[in-house]
């Protein structure tokens, strides 16, 4: 119903307005229509009505394809949102859709705290958090996510099997082990034993003993050289037996107190001789 406005004349008890009764009926309809609007219709609502104006608290209010322009959790332009359109609340199968303009949401950060991300566990009592470094670190660069099938991100602390990766210019320390059959050239220095097979060429120098402090007798492998092929050297005796404390039967050195190389036989070393 229209608001109804009483008939007041054109001057005092001209006889031109409305009578007691009309408008005693006007009064009564439109406060009809406002406890009605604002209650059950007899009786007004205790709650507080919201006004355009005032600073208030909604709670339990569901907005309809709304239009949020203004300020929003602060005095920062940053947090301005300036159109929050049907696209940004839930899509036919349920995700939330953000329609940014340039793509991109920002998580904004505050006090001691970097922006972060949490993401619960289906019953929400675990939850992982994606965070920004801190200011300290100076950080502004792009993490482009991997390619390719279902898959987990490579962790600092995680136990991981990586497979099919290229490893440029790699520092590899701590105690643990390469294992596996590799085929191809290995240039540079390996410091340390080698067990196992290695199919391809070796460049650099290899500083330990091929097979662990005891290496297996070879079993036919033949050492061909267009070159040089050198022994091992050490000073005299006392250099040779720190230095090989288990030697295995056939391997050779060569001493440079007496210029003579020396073989040993399984249970002694014997000087080759060219007589």
């Amino acid at each position: 119903m229209a608001y109804q406005p009483l008939g007041l004349g054109s001057a005092a008890n001209d006889g031109s307005g409305d009578d007691l009764r009309t408008g005693g009926d006007k009064i009564n309809d439109n406060f009809v229509e406002i406890y009605t609007k604002l209650g059950d219709g007899s009786t007004l609502s205790s709650d507080t009505v919201a006004l355009l104006t005032a600073t208030q608290t909604m709670t339990n209010k569901t907005l309809t394809a709304p239009t949020i322009n203004g300020v929003v959790g602060g005095t920062a332009t940053s947090q301005t949102i300036t159109t929050l359109t049907t696209e940004g609340i839930q899509n036919a199968t349920g995700e939330l859709e953000i329609t940014a303009a340039n793509q991109v949401v920002e998580i904004q950060g505050g006090g001691s705290n970097s922006g972060a991300i949490t993401l619960n566990c289906e019953q929400n009592s675990h939850g992982q958090k994606i965070i920004a470094q801190p200011h300290s670190a100076g950080v502004t660069n792009v993490l482009t996510l991997p390619a390719g099938g279902d898959q987990e991100l490579v962790g600092t602390a995680a136990t991981q099997t990586l497979t099919g990766k290229t490893l440029t210019s790699p520092t590899i320390t701590g105690t643990g082990a390469i294992a596996g059959t590799f085929t191809g050239n290995i240039t540079g220095n390996v410091t340390g034993n080698v067990t196992g097979n290695v199919t391809g060429n070796v460049t650099g120098n290899i500083d330990g003993i091929v097979g662990g402090s005891t290496p297996a007798a070879i079993t036919g492998t033949t050492i061909t050289s267009t070159t040089t092929m050198q022994l091992k050297t050490y000073a005299d005796t006392t250099a040779r037996d720190a230095a090989i404390t288990s030697p295995a039967a056939g391997m050779m050195v060569y001493l440079t107190a007496t210029n003579k190389a020396q073989v040993y036989t399984g249970s002694a070393w014997e000087t080759i001789t060219s007589s």
